[in-house]
């Protein structure tokens, strides 16, 4: 097999996960396999291996003496390059948290790789001692994380600080994402269980290179060094906060009758300096350096006892392995660390304290006699950390992954087509602006997924039902919208159109009340009077934009529907002066790239604040409505008063706001910009204009429009399906939270998934003739000769638009209260063009004049 293997730790540093994957790797080729490792470059990197990758780092960014390196577009370049030159990758293996891991993870998933991943070391304690602000350090950790891998799903709550709890969730999210984690030790196995893992896990030791161990062995006398003098004691590990070296050097100062050598490097350096002159210890308290593995085992074979203070930090500790093979009794303040020292081959002090410590090696240093049986038990056991004894287990995981992949692996992800018309840097986004309705239609030719390029960025297109209804009902994988929800987290920060998941399928149970048909038939009052109100203000033989007039009755419909209670007066007038001006916004940020998004410093401001002040006064009247405790008949009263039958669970007041937002942003642009292609196409076809008119003849006359008329009124609704077909939505995007395959073909995790209802809606594979406008394809009759999979005006599955029934309420009264009373006349110069800057294209203006109809 060839395994690329994937550290932010460079092979040349000192470190026991250095140590542990050089061994790992020694392992591997001495079975036969070839191994690439991936890692961070480093000034210690002197001799040249062929078999290493260097990423690049993030200039001058140095944590804990080793550089920084990102998953950007130059990595991935290199490393899907190294891949090609290389030769095909059968598994990807992650030993590290960090950059260059989540590097190697997206490259898996990229090339349909499976990935193991290996847990070393505790980030929460380790960022507790080497940070001046942990909180802080491991939020930014976290949030930087979670740019690259999902952190989605639900943490058990722990004992733990928020700090803590920040880093398990980077470090649980790492391991969510392999398809199997290793960890060296059972006590960590469970501790990682107890903080939300669900992947298969198996406890695999960390272990020492073979011929590295058995050179060292020979050095080591049966009956161990000659003792002579004080009791010598040996450090070999980091020189860092959580390894508590400052309180071994003040243990040691505490015994008289001992020498203390302290091999390794790190940023407590200069203090282990200052702590020994300022203690006199000089004499006998000895700092060397960084030293090799080999030199490290040279040491233990003359030293009596290995001191390995760290408490809640290590989930092995590589210097225990080599003690225990080098039969070096070891002075230990975690219990959980038995685990690896052997049963009597060690002390554990009573408690990590420097007192504890120092009594530990006093009661050594006064009855060496003690080390002898300890020696003795260790002998026992000093093979077991071979590599070659661990090698096999690990290269069973991989022949398990691979055999599987071979067997089921999809098509990969390089098949897929690429649109034409693809520019440097800025792909598909050129055409797509300028034609995006054109462009869309035209990858249904090129086959059933195709890529095509947002900037840099790959999207894959879905250009079939069956594939659409995949993603739709969860059957290829899981998706987020955790984009989406970034761009617009200050005015809609956790509504049901950008949660997953379980959250998700209970907002919409929450939700689902406010929108039932005894609802639909208390909004339908409402909306029927405010179209009658509209239409009669209306000025007759004079210019008019229909396109300002839809929106306008829009939003004062969903408004005005929302909350009607006098004390949401004055947040109606918020909503209907900042919502226009936010939704605009709102379109903007979803389709710029986070980095062109974070450069519009003053309209950011702006939607901040305006997003702050709307949110504030909805605030207001959903606490005014829970004080009322009384149901208004309209949306805010639903959500405030329904508990959901399942959970008991009832809506915050900030997830109500949410909700509310969410309607307007969703529900005013789309149900306006469908209302004005209504009336469009009913202006330009005679036919269709004329057949209406003797409907509402019949069922309106000079009547006002009434809720009634909803239902009275078939060949208006045959017009608005049809509207909803010939100008349904062009685009919607998914991101995969995960690998996810559809049609047999393997997409990467954090891919971006793009699908068309317009697209569908114009192929005439599922409708004949569809490019014109034919209102009598759903007649009965006729309609059942339409593919129900390819009716996708409000979605499909669990994203499926659950305001539906009311936009097609909305739309029908005001339609109808427009041509009852009115004929409108276009304007014969102007060339009404579809403007696709929003999920559903807009008629770009509708100039009319309006005649009374006689």
């Amino acid at each position: 097999m060839h395994v690329a293997l994937f550290t932010d730790f460079h092979p040349a540093t000192l470190g026991g996960i250095q140590t542990s994957v050089h061994a790992q790797r020694r392992g591997l080729e001495r079975l036969g396999h070839r191994v690439t490792v991936f890692t961070a470059p480093t000034p210690e990197s002197t001799e040249p291996d062929p078999d290493l990758v260097v990423l690049s780092a993030l200039g001058g960014v140095v944590v804990n003496g080793f550089a920084m390196v990102l998953p950007t577009p130059a990595n991935n370049r290199a490393i899907d390059a190294a891949f090609a030159e290389r030769g095909p990758i059968d598994v990807v293996h992650t030993q590290t948290t960090y950059g260059v891991a989540i590097a190697g993870l997206r490259a898996a998933r990229r090339h349909g790789l499976p990935v193991v991943h290996t847990v070393h070391s505790r980030d929460d304690v380790f960022i507790a001692n080497t940070s001046p602000v942990p909180y802080l350090s491991a939020l930014t950790m976290r949030a930087l994380h979670g740019r690259f891998v999902s952190h989605r799903g639900r943490m058990p709550r722990n004992d733990e600080s928020r700090a803590a709890r920040h880093a398990w969730r980077t470090m649980v999210a790492q391991a969510q994402a392999a398809d199997r984690v290793i960890v060296p030790t059972e006590h960590f196995a469970q501790r990682i269980l107890a903080h939300g893992l669900t992947r298969p896990i198996r406890v695999i030791s960390n272990g020492i290179d073979d011929e590295l161990l058995d050179a060292a062995q020979t050095s080591v006398p049966e009956s161990g060094p000659v003792r002579t003098g004080p009791l010598r004691i040996l450090w070999c590990a980091r020189l860092s906060g959580e390894k508590r070296l400052l309180e071994a050097i003040e243990a040691v100062r505490l015994v008289e009758n001992c020498e203390f050598d302290i091999y390794g490097t790190g940023e407590l350096w200069e203090r282990a300096r200052t702590a020994i002159d300022a203690g006199g210890l000089s004499d006998r308290v000895r700092l060397h350096g960084a030293v090799s593995q080999a030199e490290c085992l040279a040491a233990m074979a003359t030293h009596d006892v290995l001191l390995f203070p760290s408490s809640g930090f290590d989930t092995q500790g590589m210097a225990l392995l080599e003690a225990v093979a080098m039969r070096l009794p070891v002075v230990y303040c975690d219990p959980d660390l038995a685990e690896t020292v052997p049963e009597g081959g060690g002390v554990c002090t009573r408690n990590p304290s420097v007192a504890a410590i120092a009594d530990a090696l006093r009661e050594l240093a006064d009855d060496p006699e003690q080390l002898a049986p300890m020696r003795k038990i260790l002998a026992d056991h000093a093979d077991s950390a071979r590599q070659s004894r661990l090698t096999e287990v690990i290269v069973a995981i991989y022949a398990d992954l691979v055999g599987g992949a071979k067997q089921t692996m999809p098509q990969p992800v390089p098949n897929v087509p690429t649109a034409l018309g693809r520019l440097p840097l800025l792909g598909h986004s050129v055409v797509a602006l300028r034609d995006g309705l054109k462009f869309v239609t035209s990858l249904a030719e090129i086959g059933p997924i195709v890529r095509i390029y947002l900037g840099p960025r790959p999207a894959y297109v879905l250009t079939t039902p069956d594939l659409i209804r995949a993603v739709g009902f969860d059957e290829a994988g899981e998706f987020h919208r955790e984009e989406l929800r970034d761009a617009i987290q200050e005015v809609i920060r956790g509504a049901s159109n950008v949660l997953s998941g379980k959250p998700h399928e209970l907002r919409r149970r929450m939700i689902a009340p406010a929108l039932r048909q005894r609802r639909l038939t208390e909004y339908a009052v409402v909306a029927a009077d405010l179209a009658n109100a509209w239409s009669a203000s209306l000025p007759p033989e004079q210019p008019l934009n229909l396109v300002d007039e839809a929106h306008r009755l829009v939003l004062d419909t969903i408004s005005s529907t929302l909350f009607t209670a006098e004390f949401g007066a004055d947040a109606k007038r918020e909503v209907q002066q900042n919502i226009p001006w936010l939704l605009g916004q709102v379109i903007q940020r979803a389709a710029l790239p986070p980095p062109v998004r974070r450069l519009r410093v003053i309209a950011n401001r702006r939607f901040t604040a305006k997003s702050r002040r709307l949110r504030a006064e909805i605030g207001a009247v959903v606490t005014e409505y829970r004080r009322a405790d009384r149901d208004f008949h309209d949306v805010l009263s639903a959500l405030v008063r329904h508990s959901d039958p399942e959970t008991g669970t009832q809506l915050s007041d900030e997830e109500i706001i949410d909700e509310l937002l969410l309607m307007l942003a969703a529900g005013v642009g789309s149900t306006a910009s469908i209302l004005g292609w209504v009336w469009h196409e009913i202006m330009r076809n005679p036919d269709i204009a004329a057949e209406l008119r003797r409907e509402l003849d019949d069922f309106v006359g000079e009547g006002p429009v009434t809720p009634d008329h909803v239902a009275e009124l078939p060949y208006l609704r045959l017009v608005i399906l049809e509207t909803l077909r010939f100008w349904g939505p062009w685009v919607s995007t998914h991101t995969a939270d995960g690998p996810v395959t559809l049609g047999g073909t393997t997409l990467p995790d954090g891919a971006m998934v793009v699908f068309s209802p317009y697209m569908i809606h114009h192929n005439p594979h599922y409708y004949p003739s569809p490019e014109t406008f034919d209102p009598d394809r759903w007649f009965p009759g006729r309609v059942e000769e339409i593919d129900k999979k390819a009716i996708l005006p409000f979605g499909v599955g669990s994203r499926h638009c659950p305001g539906n029934n009311f936009a097609l309420m909305t739309i029908t009264l005001a339609t109808a209260a427009l041509f009852a009373r009115w004929q409108p006349v276009a304007d014969p110069g102007y060339q009404v063009k579809p403007s696709n800057r929003d999920f559903v294209a807009a008629p770009s203006r509708l100039p009319v004049v309006l005649h009374a109809r006689a």
